[in-house]
């Protein structure tokens, strides 16, 4: 089979992306040892524990930011995430190819299974929440507010506990 990248070969440079991405995020934000993005759930609840905030990347092929991040809530017993995306939330269907797709405002991890549209993360598939993370999520009960992120207000509205994006319980 001929093909330019493999799987985990896309990964790998994914994860390079999401890292430097962070650096910069990091940078922005003040500094935030930029230059220094964690590359374990370890080193990130190093960092929150003495930073109280961290930025991060992707850690290893297979596993997505998303996954990280319900990791780490894990780890850290959150009670609660905030997945910003390009979408004001979770619709019955991707808005960008069906015009008559409802947003929703809350629902349940069983429900949030039934609307992915793959069971489990390949590289190039990009659903509103990788499956693995649900998964994680549910199993730890964090509730998870999906947003937009390019509307940064929409991440201190949800922070405050304002009716905002879709919520996950």
């Amino acid at each position: 089979m001929d093909r330019l990248f493999y799987e985990e070969e896309q990964d790998e440079v994914a994860i390079s992306v999401s890292r430097l991405f962070a650096q910069l995020l990091a940078l922005k934000m003040g500094g935030l040892d930029w230059k220094d993005v964690p590359a374990s759930i370890d080193d990130a609840v190093r960092r929150l524990e003495k930073d109280g905030i961290v930025v991060m990347g992707g850690l290893k092929p297979g596993m997505t930011t998303d996954t990280v991040a319900a990791l780490t809530a894990s780890r850290i017993k959150a009670d609660l995430i905030v997945k910003a995306t390009d979408q004001e939330g979770i619709y019955t269907k991707d808005p960008r190819k069906h015009p008559d797709a409802e947003k929703i405002d809350e629902l349940s991890f069983d429900r949030l299974f039934q609307l992915l549209e793959e069971p489990r993360h390949k590289a190039g598939i990009h659903q509103i929440l990788d499956p693995e993370a649900a998964r994680i999520l549910r199993e730890e009960r964090i509730k998870t507010i999906v947003l937009n992120g390019f509307k940064p207000e929409s991440i201190l509205a949800a922070i405050r506990g304002e009716e905002i994006g879709t919520r996950i319980q």
